[in-house]
């Protein structure tokens, strides 16, 4: 397999979060590759400012450096993409159906599995540095109630997964679909990515600051944002903050 990058990965028992971690890593100089991987995260962080909850020991969440500078700061939404699809590639080379609820969540069903929290520095008009934040739920058997609508491998498979395979596994995806992007084949990135989107041409309830609507997803702006069309016909788009998706 052609490669980007070679992959150094660091374990840790226990840290505040593991994008903290390898943020302070690619400050330092650190080349793209470094993976830094927790059993325990005490302050794990997901999108729109959402804590991640992960059992200590059961699952995988780790932190990957990506130094993407082919990216214009406009083209950022792409890495998302091709992340959110290489943690789909290998659930289903587990034999589960995922899918990417947007932007960048991993669901099987109406279950989210996976979550994603990519931050980026800028140089100029590209990116100059990705830190790549992933946990995925592999060995947990129970979830807090309050948690909305959690699963994990286990509950989809009953199987047992080693964490540091499964890290291995996972950035060898990332680097197939990373080297995707990096050779110009983005139309095959955003087709993936659409075909593998979350209730994409189908009706469902949504929510805005104006209410509840019943509309379909028909597409995503290569700046990231949602597409919709109502029953009506209007066709609107809505920023990451701007839609909830009645589950």
């Amino acid at each position: 397999m052609i490669t980007i990058f070679e992959p150094r990965f660091e374990w840790l028992e226990r840290v505040d979060s593991t994008n903290t971690v390898c943020m302070k890593k690619a400050q330092e100089g650190e080349p793209e590759g470094y993976a830094v991987a927790a059993f325990f995260q005490e302050q794990g962080r997901g999108q729109r400012g959402n804590s991640w909850e992960s059992e200590e020991g059961r699952n995988l969440t780790f932190s990957l450096l990506l130094r993407p500078n082919f990216l214009k700061v406009e083209e950022q939404f792409s890495l998302s993409k091709v992340i959110a699809l290489s943690i789909c590639d290998w659930i289903n080379m587990q034999g589960v159906r995922a899918k990417i609820k947007w932007p960048n969540d991993i669901y099987v069903d109406d279950k989210k599995v996976a979550g994603i929290l990519i931050e980026n520095n800028f140089s100029g008009s590209t990116l100059d540095v990705s830190v790549i934040g992933i946990g995925l739920n592999l060995n947990q058997e129970s979830f807090p109630a309050d948690l909305p609508n959690p699963t994990s491998m286990w509950q989809l498979t009953n199987k047992q997964y080693r964490p540091e395979i499964v890290l291995t596994e996972l950035v060898v995806s990332i680097q197939m679909r990373y080297l995707q992007l990096r050779y110009g084949l983005r139309n095959k990135v955003d087709e993936d990515y659409l075909s593998t989107l979350y209730r994409i041409d189908e009706s469902f309830y949504y929510s805005d600051s104006n209410g509840r609507f019943k509309a379909k997803i028909i597409d995503v702006k290569p700046t990231g944002e949602l597409i919709l069309k109502s029953e009506s016909g209007e066709i609107k788009s809505f920023g990451f903050k701007e839609i909830n998706f009645e589950i």
